[in-house]
C-alpha cells in the first residue's frame, strides 16, 4: 500500500474548498476529502468480527451515561473481554479516517482514561461504515500512514482526527479489540432518516440523519449469523434512533437555545441539555424517558406501566405527568434483579407549540404529588 499525504496538506485543501452546503456534503468533505469515489451501496461479505468471538449483537437505539438520545451505532460485545480480537473490514474500500482518543475529562461523566480509534471506510462516495474503540491499529495500517501521523497516535496526541486514503480489501484486518466492546455504524449519504423533524439540529454529528440500517448491507449468510446474536425481535432488528413525531411529545428535544444537539457552552458536557422520550432497544413495549440533566447528570428511566404514548400527547393547556421508575433490563434486554419497582420521580411534560416543549422534573415524588409547574420548569424545542 502507497504511503499516504500527511493530514495537514489534506487539511488545507478542505479548507481550501467551497463550504459544505449539508450534511451530506459536509461528511464528503471530513470523510473523504472530496475524493470519494463512485456513489450507492455495497454488500458487506464479511462481519466486523469473527462471530464465534461474539456474545451478542446489539442494534442503534441504546442509551447510556452521555448518549442521551438514542445511539446512533451497534455494539459487537465480545465473549472474552481481556482476549485481543480481530477487527476487519466488510468490504473492499478505503480507510479515510482514523481518530485516537485520550481521554474524557471535566465532565458530567467520570474522567477516565481512553487509548481507542475511531475509523472510517469509505466503500462508495456516499456508503460508508464506521468502526469505534479499536484499541490497537493493524501493523499494515499504521505502515501506509504518513509517519508524523503514527508519531502522533504514539505519543496520544493524535487529534481529531488524520485524513488518509488507504485501500482494504473484504475481510482485511483493520486492527484489534479488547477489553471492551465494537462500536459499528453504516451511513448512507443518499438517504436521510425521516424521524428528525429539524434536521440541522445535528450537525455537530452530520453522520447522524444519514445513519442506515447496520444489517441489511451484509450477505444473508452474515447477516444470519449476526442475528442469531441480536436480542431484539421486534422489526427493524438493526435498530432505530428517529422518533420524532412533530408537534407531539414524541423524539428528541433540546435545551431551548442550546444550539440543538451541540449544545452551547455547559462544561459537563454537550449532551447537558438533551432529552429525549422513545421505545426501549430491545423490547420498545417498554418507554424510555432519557435526561441529559436529571440532578446534574444523565440518568434514564422507564416510564411507569399506563403513561400515554408520547406520540398521542400534543398541544394542551394542561400539563401531562410521566411517573418513572429504575429501569429494570439491561443493555441485553434481561431483568436485572434487585431492581425496585418504585418511584424514581416524576416529570412533567407540556407541549406549548408543535416544538416548544414546558419541561421539569421532580426527583423523589409520586405522579399524585404534582399537579403543576414551578418557576424551575425550562423550555425545549426542536
Amino acid at each position: 500500500m502507497k504511503r499516504v499525504l500527511a493530514a495537514v496538506l489534506l487539511a488545507a485543501a478542505a479548507a481550501a474548498a467551497e463550504p459544505p452546503k449539508d450534511a451530506a456534503s459536509a461528511l464528503r468533505q471530513q470523510w473523504s476529502a472530496g475524493r470519494g469515489e463512485g456513489s450507492g451501496r455495497r454488500e458487506f461479505t464479511h462481519a466486523p468480527m469473527r462471530v464465534e468471538d461474539v456474545e451478542a449483537f446489539l442494534p442503534y437505539g441504546l442509551v447510556a451515561g452521555a448518549h442521551v438520545t438514542p445511539i446512533d451505532h451497534a455494539y459487537f460485545c465480545p465473549k472474552d473481554r481481556g482476549a485481543s480480537c480481530d477487527v476487519f473490514a466488510c468490504a473492499a474500500g478505503f480507510l479515510v479516517n482514523i481518530q485516537h482518543r485520550t481521554g474524557l475529562a471535566g465532565t458530567s461523566e467520570t474522567a477516565r482514561d481512553y487509548d481507542d480509534y475511531r475509523v472510517v471506510i469509505e466503500h462508495s462516495g456516499t456508503f460508508y461504515a464506521y468502526y469505534d474503540l479499536i484499541t490497537a491499529l493493524d501493523p499494515a495500517i499504521l505502515a501506509a500512514l504518513d509517519p508524523a501521523a503514527v508519531k502522533g497516535f504514539a505519543d496520544r496526541k493524535g487529534g481529531p482526527g488524520v485524513s488518509c486514503r488507504i485501500a482494504v480489501k473484504p475481510g482485511q484486518v483493520l486492527g484489534k479489540v479488547r477489553g471492551r466492546t465494537l462500536d459499528f455504524a453504516v451511513v448512507d449519504l443518499e438517504a436521510k432518516l425521516p424521524g428528525f423533524v429539524v434536521p440541522e439540529h445535528y450537525l455537530r454529528e452530520p453522520w447522524k440523519i444519514h445513519t442506515a440500517d447496520p444489517l441489511e448491507p451484509f450477505a444473508k449468510d452474515v447477516r444470519d449469523a449476526i442475528l442469531a446474536l441480536n436480542p431484539r425481535k421486534a422489526e427493524p432488528r438493526g435498530g432505530r434512533i428517529d422518533y420524532d413525531v412533530d408537534g407531539t411529545l414524541s423524539g428528541n428535544w433540546f435545551l431551548e437555545g442550546t444550539n440543538g444537539y451541540a449544545g452551547k457552552g455547559d462544561p459537563r458536557g454537550y449532551w447537558m441539555g438533551h432529552l429525549a422520550l422513545f421505545p426501549h432497544h430491545i423490547d420498545p413495549s417498554r418507554l424510555v424517558v432519557s435526561f441529559g440533566d436529571w440532578q446534574g447528570k444523565p440518568a434514564a428511566f422507564f416510564a411507569k406501566d399506563g403513561a400515554p404514548a408520547p406520540a398521542t400527547v400534543k398541544t394542551s393547556e394542561r400539563p401531562t405527568p410521566y411517573e418513572l421508575i429504575p429501569m429494570d433490563l439491561d443493555q441485553l434486554g434481561r431483568k436485572r434483579e434487585g431492581r425496585p419497582g418504585a418511584s424514581s420521580g416524576v416529570a412533567l411534560f407540556q407541549l406549548v407549540e408543535d416544538r416548544k416543549l414546558k419541561v421539569e422534573t421532580f426527583p423523589g415524588k409520586k405522579a399524585s404529588e404534582v399537579s403543576c409547574f414551578t418557576a424551575n420548569a425550562k423550555i425545549y424545542e426542536r
